[in-house]
């Protein structure tokens, strides 16, 4: 038996920073696609245009398919999409010739979103380098250059910019698990550039050092399976938090007192398992 958090069943007043994060994601993706089909006609790419398309295509997918605000409030949700699709798509592209662009690529094993080309086998799979984890997702937008010398990857993020970091306390990996994919299906000498690209504010947070992170994070992620293998399987910081899917198996109101009531104990039994939590 599989569990997980209910959907929503009745219309909201405003969709949610999750759901508002999807309706960017699927915008961008039509939209993307549309400015390839433009470069490859010959064609000057018009970012306006490919926008409008997206928003269209999947306004009507929503309205047909997902619970949504009232007209007003939904049309200025739609027009607000709008504008940061487009920012993301001109603030991205790259004119100089030789590179093939993607987005909502999916690795290991991920079904495709839609026919699009991908640069790789979605189904092979993808192994952390010096690990036994294996990884799977979409990454938000790839540019390759030509050759596979270097690529560019991109998440986006539709909430509030934070300060510079890198693994956030384990709470910010997808550019590093990304960058994994990358490498692992298109080749380990090419050169990754991962990035976090804020929409609302319009600002890139580049990864300073990647491989220093990459590192790192097997390092990690070896100390989190050897405590697993252990037999430590307790509740971790992030436990009972707003979008913890387990935090039904918690006792009522765990994370104002239960989870803190136990963290020293936690520690203590994880031990290096928990350096990833003071991670920059």
């Amino acid at each position: 038996m599989k569990l997980g958090a209910p959907e929503l069943s009745e219309e909201p007043l405003v969709l949610g920073a999750r759901e508002f994060g999807n309706l960017v994601h699927s915008v961008l993706d039509t939209a993307l696609q549309a400015t390839v089909r433009q470069r490859a006609a010959g064609g000057q790419v018009d970012f306006a245009a490919a926008v409008n398309a997206g928003l269209s295509e999947i306004r009507a997918r929503w309205e047909a398919q997902e619970p949504i605000p009232p007209d007003f409030i939904w049309n200025r949700t739609i027009s607000d999409v709008g504008q940061l699709a487009r920012y993301a798509l001109e603030s991205t592209d790259q004119r100089a010739d030789g590179w093939s662009s993607f987005s909502e690529v999916a690795f290991g094993g991920s079904n495709p979103k839609s026919d699009a080309p991908l640069p790789w086998d979605p189904a092979q799979e993808v192994l952390i380098p010096d690990t036994s984890f294996r990884v799977s997702g979409y990454i938000d937008r790839l540019d390759v250059e030509a050759g596979n010398s270097r690529a560019l990857v991109v998440d986006y993020k539709t909430g509030k910019v934070r300060d510079e970091f890198v693994l956030n306390g384990g709470k910010e990996l997808q550019r590093c698990l990304y960058a994994f994919a990358v490498k692992a299906l298109l080749g380990h000498t090419l050169v990754v550039e991962p990035s976090l690209l804020y929409l609302r504010e319009q600002q890139s947070m580049p990864m300073t050092d990647p491989d220093a992170a990459l590192t790192a994070l097997k390092g990690y992620l070896n100390s989190a399976r050897a405590n697993l293998a252990a037999g430590n399987a307790v509740p971790g910081v992030e436990a009972a938090d707003r979008y913890d899917d387990l935090a039904f198996a918690l006792p009522a109101n765990a994370a104002a007192s239960y989870c803190r009531r136990k963290k020293m104990s936690v520690a203590e039994l994880m031990g290096d398992a928990t350096q990833v939590w003071e991670a920059k």
